[in-house]
């Protein structure tokens, strides 16, 4: 009987310290990669109470751009997540609900509502920021590339192209050159970063055949993207994968999704 008694006493002085509490959204900046729109989704919490929900269009360079005010009055938060509700157009009501992932990250599921009806839904990782964002950063340093890009009349494929990387198990923004007559790149640029981190493989147009619709590429970098398979979708289109080789043998692998930034005249 006294062992029944201790256990109950233990039981129950568990119970109350593991009683959930009501997560919180602390201060800061937290951003991301929604694959499905190739779009950076960043999210800012400021002490004032005044909030702000970014979405920058990866295609084209970074320059499209739309943020979503909003306040403490609309966020509730229960035990293990938050949701925010914010409305984008007169008749488009969105929700971003975010659970805590790895300590200080964030996971997303987006939903936007049209009267009763969820017309679109994403997910995706927010990833804790101290410094500048990742767009900020990469236009800071690669604005003049990308006007560079809008100016170059090459013919398909080759050119400057903008997407998403799979890098060490996240999306990344990624950019890759394609020379006919000069050295290449790609390169990839990590969130949650508080330099500005590119990672860059290159390679000389030696290194680049063209067999159809297919591109193959050998790179100079060792672990990172030192072979890229490339697959022609469309005229502004490719996708395909980069992997390394280590003894013998393919790591590293990522998947890859790239559009062409088109001659500003042509836009």
């Amino acid at each position: 009987m006294r062992i029944s008694l201790i256990f109950l006493i233990t039981l129950f002085s568990l119970s109350g310290r593991c009683a959930a509490s009501t997560m919180e959204l602390p201060a800061g900046l937290w951003e991301g990669i929604s694959e499905d729109d190739l779009t950076f989704r960043l999210l800012q919490i400021n002490d004032s109470g005044e909030h702000n929900f970014f979405e920058i269009a990866i295609l084209g360079g970074l320059k499209k751009a739309r943020r979503t005010p909003f306040t403490n009055d609309d966020i509730v938060c229960i035990e293990n997540r938050c949701t925010i509700k914010t409305i984008i157009e007169s008749d488009v009501t969105r929700t971003i609900t975010l659970s805590p992932y790895l300590d200080t990250n964030l996971k997303v599921l987006e939903s936007s509502f049209k009267g009763k009806e969820s017309y679109v839904s994403h997910t995706y990782q927010l990833i804790k920021q101290e410094a500048k964002s990742t767009p900020r950063k990469f236009l800071e340093k690669r604005e003049q590339l990308i006007a560079n890009a809008e100016q170059n009349t090459t013919e398909h494929p080759f050119g400057t192209w903008i997407g998403v990387m799979h890098y060490l198990d996240r999306p990344e923004l990624a950019l890759l050159q394609l020379n006919e007559d000069e050295q290449g790149s790609l390169r990839v640029y990590r969130k949650g970063s508080k330099t500005f981190n590119e990672v860059q493989s290159s390679f000389s147009a030696s290194d680049m055949s063209i067999d159809g619709k297919v591109i193959e590429i050998e790179a100079s970098h060792t672990t990172f993207a030192s072979n890229i398979i490339l697959f022609m979708q469309t005229d502004n289109m490719i996708s395909g994968y980069t992997y390394a080789i280590h003894k013998g043998y393919p790591v590293a692998m990522g998947a890859i999704k790239l559009h062409r930034i088109e001659p500003a005249q042509a836009q």
